[in-house]
């Protein structure tokens, strides 16, 4: 399937365009698991032939969602772009690389207008749409409980003592283990990682972790202490340890409370793209869509 440039409602579309969005898609779907693009019975040729199809209907979406929004009456005011290109300057790395790079204010400054206008009628669009009710939260909960299932989870802090260049597996252990005597007379745990930690801050706190997130020997370790519990002095990779646990959270469903404001997003999102859907299926019935020639484009 070649890619041909489009008029849409007489606006010309090139088929440059349609080429990066064709690849945008095309490195999308090459990121999807292997298995998912098996499923999809998608090889190599298939993902070009799929991400070009794809790319064509994106491009006259946002063609025709633009010219909806350039219709609109009102203004963008000067302070507004003002700050959206100050923004694109500072990452551009400032106004410099900018001009090195051959972007020419103007035409930015434009461009941006653009797509503030385009967000506010978006906006507008499906400002309308209302919140999910308590009840449809709950019912969602219910029905996609699986969706919201926790590993069992510890909260640990740790100290720790590295093995460099510059300090030996002895100097290290022999420093982690005069840490941990300290601890045994009543030194506080937090203090010490602050103080003398070779990865001092947040009182060594490490937060929340699942299995497989840190290196086997450490969460071994972590996960067989209990809350409040200290371990001895231990080796990884990285040097010698010790870890105290500060709370843990074992595995199963996340409850309602703690998933609601999760859940209400979702559906509010979900009730704000079909809006935009259905406003673009609307519109696209009435746009004139003509395929151009090349040589005549």
């Amino acid at each position: 399937m070649a890619l041909m440039p489009l008029r849409v409602n007489g606006e010309l579309v090139s088929d440059s365009v349609l080429a990066r969005e064709a690849e945008s898609v095309r490195q999308r779907l090459e990121s999807v698991a292997e298995v998912q693009r098996s499923e999809w019975g998608l090889d190599r040729d298939g993902i070009r032939a799929r991400a070009i199809r794809w790319a064509r209907e994106n491009v006259i979406e946002q063609t025709l969602l633009r010219q909806a929004a350039l219709a609109e009456p009102s203004a963008v005011d000067r302070a507004t772009v003002d700050e959206r290109f100050g923004m694109a300057v500072k990452r551009a790395g400032g106004a410099e690389k900018l001009a090195e790079a051959g972007v020419d204010e103007s035409a930015l400054r434009e461009d941006l207008e653009r797509q503030i206008k385009v967000e506010r009628f978006v906006a507008k669009l499906t400002g309308r749409v209302k919140a999910p009710r308590m009840k449809e939260l709950a019912r969602n909960y219910r029905a996609n409980k699986d969706r919201f299932k926790s590993e069992e989870l510890v909260r640990a802090s740790h100290i720790v003592k590295h093995v460099d260049r510059q300090v030996s597996a002895e100097e290290a252990k022999a420093a982690a283990r005069e840490i941990h005597a300290s601890l045994g007379r009543g030194e506080s745990f937090e203090t010490i990682a602050d103080t003398r930690s070779d990865c001092p801050g947040q009182g060594g706190d490490l937060g929340y972790f699942p299995r497989g997130k840190m290196v086997k020997e450490f969460e071994d370790v972590a996960f067989g202490l209990p809350v409040g519990g200290i371990s001895g002095v231990f080796r990884t990779v990285f040097g010698f340890h010790i870890v105290k646990v500060t709370d843990r959270k074992a595995a199963g469903v996340r409850p309602f409370a703690e998933v609601r404001d999760r859940i209400a997003r979702e559906l509010t999102e979900e009730r704000r793209t079909k809006v935009l859907e259905q406003f673009l299926d609307s519109i696209r019935e009435r746009a004139t869509i003509d395929t151009v020639e090349s040589a005549q484009a």
